[in-house]
């Protein structure tokens, strides 16, 4: 992956600028402002994200910020898949050399997520454009982890716990499918930007860790309808 990032330094740095300015364009901020005029990180638990939308302003707004986090993730996907393939083309194992910059750009995608620089660098916890990102990186890492996700919000009804249960998850998913079912030359370092997301993933839910903990971490529901 070092060598991937000294060799490639301009298609990296490229797709890493544009895959964090699409990151930035947290989608939870102007949809809350278009709803109900306010910002959503003065609301609630003050997080700019789906959770946090749904609680407080409801399912609609919560469904648009979900499709734009989501698919803000997917096309820094193939966007920095893409500006490897055409400017990295002379390197011996390009799809290999292509793969790991797609996943470095979706890493600087969470970033522009997490501190976007059109709001203020304060943004949201990234488990969207994760989501989107690993959905593009590998179909079926996404249908494991989502799987994971699932049944671990079917018992508990709270999104931080499937999140923080699904970031231990990925690198241990990731590992195991490039490693053993891919054979990847890449695994290496897909499991170690696999790690970087989770450690990002986990550290941004730390308040949340702090009240699942104390047994304060309030359940997953949406803003009822006023009568």
């Amino acid at each position: 992956m070092i060598e991937i990032i000294t060799t490639y330094w301009l298609p990296t740095l490229i797709s890493a600028v544009i895959a964090y300015l699409l990151g930035s364009i947290s989608f939870a901020i102007p949809v809350t402002k278009l709803f109900i005029g306010k910002d959503i990180r003065r609301l609630g638990s003050g997080n700019a994200g789906f959770t946090n939308v749904l609680r407080c302003v409801g399912k609609p707004a919560a469904v648009i910020t979900f499709i734009g986090d989501f698919s803000k993730g997917i096309c820094s996907l193939y966007i920095g898949r893409w500006i490897f393939l055409m400017l990295a083309s002379d390197a011996p194992n390009i799809e290999h050399t292509a793969e790991v910059g797609a996943a470095l750009a979706g890493l600087f995608a969470l970033m522009g997520h997490l501190f976007p620089i059109y709001f203020g660098f304060k943004g949201g916890k990234g488990i969207l454009i994760s989501a989107g990102i690993i959905c593009a990186l590998d179909f079926k890492c996404f249908l494991i982890v989502l799987v994971i996700f699932l049944v671990v919000f079917a018992i508990t009804k709270t999104v931080s716990k499937g999140s923080l249960v699904v970031a231990v998850c990925y690198p241990i998913a990731t590992f195991l499918l490039n490693f053993f079912m891919y054979k990847s030359d890449a695994w290496l370092a897909m499991t170690l930007i696999a790690v970087a997301f989770a450690v990002v993933v986990i550290y941004m839910h730390r308040e949340n860790i702090r009240r699942i903990l104390n047994g304060t971490e309030p359940k997953t529901i949406a803003k009822k309808k006023e009568s």
